[in-house]
């Protein structure tokens, strides 16, 4: 647990909290209720933002994703975070005491400095800086939010600290470490018992009893814990003990729960705990050091003392570890006091700091002491914890015998190590004489044969039959650098920064998570698109996305991919060149600032835009070898360049999937909330319905004009508001206000019955991108043939996606004719290039249709061999039924002519 934020009314330095109670704040928290325990933690790479893990949906997905915190605190089915900007407590789940969203009422200009959640309210400790509203010198406000408890306390003294337990609160003066209480007295008897006479140096509050520690570090606790817990079946009970009934280790912190209490000894730093224990509940780990302890309704949680920041847990309900490394407690920004140190963040979880502010730090206690059978080799001080080593000429316990004799094994193991090396050293000698012999041998042979001669004829012989082997090997595997410098041109980073004016803000149009987008200009007068990674923490992650997506984009080319010119790679600067996107986003035109972007974005160019976003994808997935994968489909990653057309970028996060593409890949869940496919997040099951399911969400994002995730709206997540409308039939509801409906709707139906399919629970009930793709040219070719839509001025190629293609690869069936001419000359460097149909697909609707009858009646062949091609296309349709609806005379018409 980290500081709290120093009082400018004393001078007095305050001892950092090592652990929460049940309601405490903290680094970690641990929602409980009967949908079960949720952990939130936030992020130990100093961004500060929080991430969840759990079965309660409301707290699992109402995280907000991009909002940093100082700390989280939790109760009964809700959670709440201290906001790093403004010092505003900000809350998400489904308690209907404590709602979403910053409490209410909630006055102007109010900071708070600490957070403190029971089963159902929320207190808050205003921050000594925020003297308003007529507060005196010294004194303190504390705010509270919920079931019987929405009230400002005035204190007459300042306050340290505040926890709360399931019905009440409890809190420290500053001047002399003394506990106030308030909250329902009938439930918990808290308030009347707390001791007034004894001083503590932190307090935990569990759900009906109060545990601190007092100033000679030995605990003490007090409440109602033991009658309430009579209460709950005797079956589910193991034992008899009292939470009153204290272990006499010192501690550094304590912690409550329901009915239990835990503690980090001041010995060793391991953990203690005591009361009653739930039946098949897991026992508190041994002989593992703890940074900070976090208490859920009937089980434990832990920062352990280890490189990897994993909390474990232990008790009844919550799972036994955590995913996710989280900082072991909160920043503070006044100087560790005595007797605590600095954490140092030695590279454990990345090279970057844990707390964001550049003056702030954590600050963790030091050990009190050395184990029996030991001596201290070094003292605590401001960078570092004390250093105890066991002395090995006194030793009367296990755990030091264990250790001396591990050490004279291992000194012996060092010693057979040294001779090992200098029996490999020996073996080396001789084989590097061996060698040495061998090559001087082979140039005293060599000079020999220099005077052997050999006529004329069995040389040219020799000539021929070298060159022969030379030029068929070349035509069999051509040079594969050659072929990446000819894909992808290197840059100088020199060049670039010139061409975006020394990357300056001005020439910036567009930043991301991880990279920055500028407008630049090469010497030539390309105007291109340069992106640029942002040096992040995790050097190999970021080299790794800089080579993958470089890898995939070379391999890649399609008209509606986005065409990667060349590179750079220059010591740390990672640099992509892509041609210039004039038109930006279709995120920018659908949710930016500008209205008349939206406006000019009417029903047909939206159908346009997503029949090319869909050919993009299905090339990825069907006509790629192996299939790629994209990861993060979204409208944000769906360029328009100068002719309108769309285009599929950011392949950083995109993977190549196995030959088969249906067959799932076990990976980590990647992308962006909102597109993500719950089944990959959920199961890690990676397939190209991953993609499929991203598309229907962009689809959803299309027709209603709102984002994937809008907070705004009562419901905040598009494919659970948009679905059941579409299902119940009312496509009104779904439509853009921004534009007018079309007269006739059966276009946007489709559109919207395929983006439902796309978005099902099941990867396997989710049509294919083939399909998906053939759907929506049907739509497209029915919105068109209406004569109440106003006709786009677009290219032909926007419209039917053939010409720029059909070009194109016209241009590489000449080209590589040519080059197989030139194979037969001698001096000619011969140029390999994939077949036109695999770098420029053109696929039409009844290539598509095509494919889908030969595999529908791949069985029926032995006696059908001489069918022709219509009776093929017809049963291609009809194995397209649950995708795709029968076409009108008029649909038939348009698709015939453009398809």
């Amino acid at each position: 647990m980290g500081h709290v934020l120093v009082l400018a009314v004393c001078y007095l330095v305050l001892l950092p909290r090592w652990a929460c109670g049940l309601g405490s704040m903290s680094s970690i928290a641990v929602s409980y209720g009967e949908d079960g325990p949720v952990f939130c933690g936030l992020s130990s790479d100093g961004s500060h933002l929080v991430a969840c893990f759990g079965a309660d949906a409301s707290v699992l997905y109402g995280a907000p994703p991009n909002i940093p915190f100082l700390g989280l605190t939790a109760g009964d089915g809700f959670v709440c975070g201290l906001l790093l900007d403004t010092r505003q407590p900000y809350c998400w789940g489904s308690n209907s005491y404590v709602k979403s969203g910053v409490p209410q009422p909630m006055i102007e200009g109010a900071k708070y400095s600490e957070l403190s959640a029971g089963d159902n309210h929320l207190c808050a400790l205003r921050a000594a800086a925020d003297g308003i509203h007529g507060a005196s010198d010294g004194a303190s406000l504390i705010d509270c939010w919920g079931y019987n408890m929405t009230a400002t306390h005035v204190l007459a003294e300042a306050v340290s600290t505040i926890s709360a337990g399931s019905v009440f609160n409890c809190g420290l003066f500053v001047r002399n470490r003394t506990v106030f209480c308030w909250g329902d007295e009938t439930v918990s008897g808290v308030v009347g018992l707390a001791p007034r006479d004894l001083r503590f140096q932190s307090i935990g509050a569990g759900g009906y009893h109060v545990c601190g520690v007092l100033e000679n570090a030995q605990v003490f606790c007090w409440g109602k814990s033991l009658e309430m817990q009579q209460v709950a079946p005797s079956s589910a009970v193991i034992g008899d003990g009292d939470v009153n009934i204290v272990p006499m280790d010192a501690m550094v912190s304590v912690v409550g729960g329901r009915f239990h209490a835990c503690g980090i000894k001041s010995l060793d730093h391991q953990v203690a705990c005591w009361g009653f224990t739930l039946h098949n509940s897991t026992s508190p780990p041994k002989a593992l050091k703890m940074y900070v302890l976090v208490a859920g309704d009937y089980f434990t949680c832990g920062v352990p003392a280890e490189t990897s920041l994993m909390p474990r847990c232990w008790g009844n309900s919550g799972p036994l570890a955590l995913p996710m490394a989280v900082p072991p407690g909160i920043c503070v920004t006044t100087v560790c006091s005595h007797g605590y140190y600095e954490y140092p963040n030695h590279g454990e979880v990345g090279s970057s700091k844990v707390c964001k502010p550049a003056n702030s730090r954590l600050c963790l206690p030091c050990s009190t002491g050395c184990p029996r059978d030991s001596y201290e080799s070094s003292p605590c001080n401001a960078t570092a914890d004390r250093v105890c080593q066991f002395d090995c000429l006194r030793c009367g316990t296990d755990e030091c015998l264990s250790f001396c004799l591990s050490q004279k094994r291992t000194k012996s193991q060092k010693l057979m190590a040294f001779q090992m090396r200098i029996f490999v050293a020996e073996i080396v000698f001789a084989v590097i004489l061996v060698l040495s012999v061998s090559v001087i041998a082979c140039l005293y042979v060599r000079h020999k044969l220099r005077h052997c001669q050999c006529s004329n004829s069995e040389l040219r012989l020799a000539k021929s039959t070298a060159y022969s082997f030379r030029k068929d090997n070349m035509r069999v595997q051509p040079d594969v650098e050659d072929l990446k410098v000819r894909r992808a041109q290197e840059f100088s980073y020199e060049e670039l920064e010139q061409a975006t004016g020394g990357f300056s803000e001005d020439s910036q149009v567009g930043k991301g998570s991880f990279s920055c987008v500028f407008k630049g200009i090469l010497r030539d007068g390309t105007v291109v698109a340069v992106k640029r990674a942002i040096k992040a923490s995790d050097v190999k992650k970021s080299s790794k996305e800089f080579h993958n997506e470089l890898d995939l984009l070379s391999r890649l080319n399609h008209a509606h991919l986005l065409n990667l010119l060349g590179y750079c790679e220059d010591g740390s600067e990672r640099l992509l060149v892509y041609e210039f996107m004039a038109h930006g986003s279709l995120y920018q035109h659908l949710h930016g600032n500008d209205p008349n972007l939206k406006r000019r974005l009417n029903w047909a160019r939206r159908v346009t835009i997503a029949v090319q976003a869909a050919r993009g994808i299905e090339y990825l997935h069907g006509y790629a070898c192996p299939p790629v994968i994209h990861r993060d489909i979204k409208s944000s990653n769906i360029l328009i360049d100068e002719d309108h057309n769309a285009r599929v970028a950011d392949f950083g996060l995109s993977i190549l999937g196995p030959a088969d593409s249906g067959a799932p890949l076990s990976e980590l869940p990647a992308g962006t909330l909102g597109y993500l496919d719950p089944e990959y997040y959920r199961l890690h099951y990676l397939t190209t319905k991953s993609d499929v399911y991203s598309f229907g969400v962009f689809l959803l994002e299309i027709l209603s004009g709102r984002k994937a995730i809008d907070m705004q709206f009562e419901e905040g997540n598009i494919v659970e508001w948009a679905v059941p409308l579409i299902k119940a039939g009312d496509i009104f509801a779904i439509l853009d206000p921004v534009l007018s409906p079309p007269s006739d709707l059966e276009a946007l139906k489709k559109i919207a019955s395929v983006a439902c399919k796309c978005v099902r629970m099941r990867g396997k009930d989710r049509p294919s991108m083939d399909k998906v793709t053939t759907a929506l040219e049907h739509a497209l070719a029915l919105l068109m043939g209406s004569p109440c839509v106003e006709q786009p001025i677009l290219p032909t190629e926007v419209v039917l996606g053939s010409n720029r293609m059909h070009k194109v690869s016209q241009m590489s069936s000449n080209h590589s004719c040519s080059e197989n001419e030139l194979a037969d000359g001698e001096d000619q460097r011969i140029e390999y290039r994939a077949p036109s149909w695999i770098t420029f697909p053109s696929v039409t609707s009844s290539q598509r249709r095509k494919s889908s009858a030969s595999e529908a009646d791949i069985t029926g062949r032995t006696a059908t061999e001489g069918r022709n091609i219509g009776s093929s296309i017809g049963d291609g349709l009809r194995s397209l039924e649950e995708e795709i609806s029968p076409a009108s005379p008029q649909e038939n018409l348009y698709l015939q002519h453009n398809f």
